[in-house]
C-alpha cells in the first residue's frame, strides 16, 4: 500500500535534509516569530516623543518590581503551603479543598480586581456590614484598608495566581518527592521542620516554575492593575501609545518589559522541574491523619486561599447575575459578545492546533530544527500590549502590499489582526502539548514505517497525527479558554463595534457599573473553569 519496502539498512542510515520540514519551519518562524520581532525593532528605531524613563515611567518600573516581588512572595507561599497540607495530611474537607484550590485559575485577574473593589469599597457589602455592626456612618469614624492600592493588588492577584504554584508542588509532594519526605519522617522530622528542611528544597524547582507562569501573567495584566490603582509598565505603555500617540516611545518602554519577561523565562528554564508524573501502577501514599486543633489549622490555612480566591468571587458573580438576570437575559449585546468570544476562541484554537501539529511533526522529522522551533513559544512570554505594538508595522506593511496588487486591506480594523495576534501569543501552548504527546511515540515506530516505504507525508498523517491527537485537543481547549479570558490584546486590536465578554465586562467596570456585566463575568468564569477542570482530571 505504501510502495516497495526499503532495505532496513537504508532506513537506519542518516537521513538527508528533508525539504518539507524545513519549509514548514521557515514559514512558521518567519510569520510568527521573525515578522513581529522585525516590526518591534523598526518601531523602536523611530523618533520618540519623550525621553525614556521619565519620572512617571520610573515610578511605573518601581511599582511593577514591587508588584512582582509581592506576588512572588505571597503566591509562592500560599501555593506551596496549600500543596503541602493537602498532599501530606488528611483533615476534614481535604478532598473538596484540594479541588477548590485549582479553580482560582478560572478567574481572570481583571475580574478578580473588579469583584474585590465591588465587595470592599465604601458602598460595598463588606464595609456596609461593618458600619451596621459598629454604628459608624462615614470613613472619618473608622479605618478600613484601601483595596485600590499596591498591597491590595498584590493580595487580589496572588489569590488568583497561587494555583500556578500549587499544581506542580502538589504533584511533587504526592509523587516524585514523596520518597524523600517519607525517609525524613522515619528519621524523626515532623511538623514545620519537615516542611522547611525537606519539603521546600524538594519542591524548589516546581515553585520557581510555577512562579514563572504567575509572574508572566502579572506583567501581561492591564485591567487588574489599572483598576486597582497600580501604575504598572503595561499600563504606562498603553498610556504612551493611546494618550500621547507616541508609538516609538511606547515600544522603547516595552523593550524593558520584554527584557523582564526574558529574564523571568531564563530563570524558570534553569529551574525547570523534572518529571512529576506518578509511575504506572504506583499506589497513592496515605496522608497523615490530623484531628482537633491541628486539623482545624490545616483546614484554615489550605481553605482560606480557595475561599477568597474562588468561592467568594464565584458566589458574588452568581448572586449579581441572578439579581440582574431579568434585564440582561435577553440583552442582544450580551448574546453578540458571547458569540464573538466563542467564534474568536474557536478560530484561534483551530489555527493554533493546525500550526502546532505542523511544528511538532517538522521537529520530529528533522530533529535539528527543534531548538529553533522552540522560539514559537516566545509569544506566550511576551505581554499582549507589547505583542500588539510589535505587530502594528507588520500589519501596515501587509495591507500596503495588498493594496499595491489591487486587493483591499485585510488587517486594518478587522478581526483578522486580532486573530493573528492571539495565535502568535498562544502558539506556544499548542506546540508544547503537541510535542509532549508526540514524544510519547517511540522513534522506532518511525523506522518501522520507513522500512515499509512510508514517505514523510504518509508518516505524518497516518502515524504522527493520531499520536498527537490528545495533545492537540488539550492544547486547543486551553487556547480557547485563554482567548476568552484575554484582555490586553483584544482591547487594543478589536475592530469597531466588536465586543467580547472580556471587553464588555471591562467596559462596564471602567464605567462604574460592573454589576451590569455580571452575566458576562459569570460566562467567562464558566468557560475558564473548563481549563481548571482539565488540570484536576489530568494524572
Amino acid at each position: 500500500m505504501h510502495g516497495t519496502p526499503m532495505p532496513i539498512g537504508a532506513a537506519l542510515r542518516p537521513s538527508r535534509p528533508r525539504p518539507l520540514p524545513w519549509l514548514v519551519a521557515s514559514l512558521v518562524l518567519g510569520l510568527f516569530v521573525l515578522a513581529p520581532a522585525t516590526g518591534f525593532l523598526s518601531l523602536m528605531a523611530g523618533p520618540a516623543g519623550a525621553a525614556l524613563l521619565s519620572p512617571t515611567q520610573l515610578n511605573a518600573l518601581r511599582e511593577t518590581g514591587l508588584l512582582l516581588a509581592g506576588i512572588a512572595l505571597l503566591a509562592g507561599t500560599m501555593g506551596a503551603v496549600s500543596a503541602w497540607l493537602v498532599a501530606i495530611y488528611d483533615f476534614p474537607l481535604r478532598r473538596l479543598v484540594e479541588v477548590l484550590l485549582v479553580l482560582p485559575l478560572a478567574l481572570p485577574t481583571y475580574l478578580a480586581a473588579f469583584i474585590a473593589v465591588d465587595l470592599l469599597d465604601f458602598f460595598g457589602p463588606v464595609q456596609g456590614l461593618w458600619r451596621a455592626l459598629t454604628g459608624a456612618r462615614s470613613l472619618a469614624e473608622y479605618r478600613f484598608p484601601e483595596i485600590r492600592s499596591l498591597p491590595g493588588a498584590v493580595l487580589v492577584m496572588a489569590l488568583v495566581l497561587a494555583p500556578y504554584v500549587y499544581v506542580p508542588c502538589r504533584l511533587v509532594f504526592l509523587h516524585s518527592g514523596r520518597s524523600v519526605i517519607d525517609a525524613a519522617r522515619l528519621l524523626g522530622a515532623r511538623g514545620p521542620a519537615l516542611f522547611l528542611r525537606v519539603g521546600l528544597p524538594v519542591a524548589r524547582p516546581a515553585i520557581l516554575a510555577g512562579l514563572l507562569l504567575a509572574l508572566l501573567e502579572t506583567i501581561n495584566d492591564v485591567g487588574a492593575t489599572e483598576h486597582l490603582g497600580v501604575s504598572s509598565l503595561s499600563v504606562a505603555i498603553r498610556d504612551i501609545w493611546l494618550n500621547r500617540s507616541d508609538l516609538p516611545g511606547a515600544a522603547r518602554l516595552a523593550g524593558l518589559l520584554v527584557l523582564l519577561a526574558a529574564l523571568l523565562a531564563l530563570a524558570g528554564r534553569a529551574a525547570r522541574p523534572g518529571n512529576v508524573a506518578p509511575p504506572r501502577g504506583a499506589a497513592m501514599p496515605r496522608p497523615i491523619r490530623l484531628s482537633g486543633p491541628a486539623a482545624f489549622a490545616a483546614l484554615t490555612a489550605a481553605g482560606l486561599p480557595a475561599l477568597l480566591g474562588f468561592v467568594v468571587p464565584a458566589g458574588f458573580l452568581i448572586s449579581r447575575a441572578i439579581l440582574y438576570a431579568g434585564r440582561q437575559s435577553l440583552d442582544p449585546d450580551f448574546l453578540a459578545a458571547a458569540a464573538s468570544s466563542a467564534m474568536l476562541g474557536a478560530g484561534v484554537a483551530l489555527a493554533v492546533a493546525l500550526l502546532a501539529g505542523a511544528v511538532a511533526i517538522a521537529a520530529r522529522l528533522a530533529p535539528g530544527l527543534a531548538p529553533a522551533l522552540r522560539l514559537t513559544a516566545a509569544g506566550y512570554a511576551v505581554p499582549g500590549t507589547v505583542l500588539v505594538l510589535a505587530l502594528l508595522p507588520v500589519l501596515r506593511f501587509a495591507d500596503d502590499a495588498l493594496e499595491r496588487i489591487g486587493a483591499g486591506p485585510l488587517f486594518a480594523g478587522t478581526a483578522a489582526a486580532l486573530g493573528l495576534a492571539l495565535t502568535i501569543r498562544f502558539l506556544g501552548i499548542g506546540t508544547g502539548q503537541a510535542t509532549l504527546a508526540l514524544a510519547r511515540l517511540p522513534r522506532s515506530i518511525d523506522w518501522v514505517g520507513r522500512v515499509h516505504g512510508m514517505r514523510d507525508p504518509a508518516l505524518a498523517v497516518k502515524v504522527h497525527l493520531p499520536a498527537m491527537r490528545p495533545g492537540l485537543a488539550l492544547g486547543a481547549i486551553l487556547v480557547f479558554i485563554d482567548t476568552v479570558k484575554e484582555l490586553p490584546a483584544t482591547l487594543l486590536l478589536r475592530p469597531l463595534n466588536f465586543e467580547t465578554l472580556a471587553t464588555r465586562a471591562y467596559g462596564q467596570a471602567s464605567a462604574g457599573t460592573f454589576e451590569h456585566a455580571a452575566l458576562d463575568s459569570l460566562a467567562i468564569l464558566l468557560l475558564s473553569g473548563l481549563a481548571a477542570t482539565l488540570l484536576i482530571r489530568r494524572p
